[in-house]
């Protein structure tokens, strides 16, 4: 989880770099890497959940929590965004599943 972490701080420093002050990555407007990364907070919740660690918040990356809420509050995402909860249910079947197949027969 450490490189995890490594990893969203490097993502919060991009973000300052490249919004210079914006909304979203490219400026105003939802664009690529917005939509990209965007596809990921909802698993990044269910990490969170699933772990009790918090990956983004406001004390370590206060400007991907910015972005975070602007995005999933867009026209365009709010209605499409997975629930968490649903997620984090079916992550929890498909670990279930994987440790059962993986695990030794006798």
């Amino acid at each position: 989880m450490a490189e995890v972490s490594e990893g969203i701080l490097l993502l919060e420093e991009a973000f300052v770099k490249l919004s210079k002050g914006r909304a979203f990555f490219g400026g105003e407007n939802i664009g690529f890497v917005d939509i990209v990364f965007g596809s990921l907070l909802a698993w990044i919740e269910v990490i969170e959940k699933l772990s009790e660690m918090k990956l983004i918040s406001e004390a370590k990356t206060p400007r991907l929590v910015q972005w975070a809420d602007f995005f999933s509050a867009h026209e365009a995402v709010k209605d499409v965004s997975p629930a968490v909860d649903k997620l984090v249910e079916f992550a929890l079947k498909l670990g279930a599943r994987v440790l059962k197949a993986t695990a030794p027969t006798n």
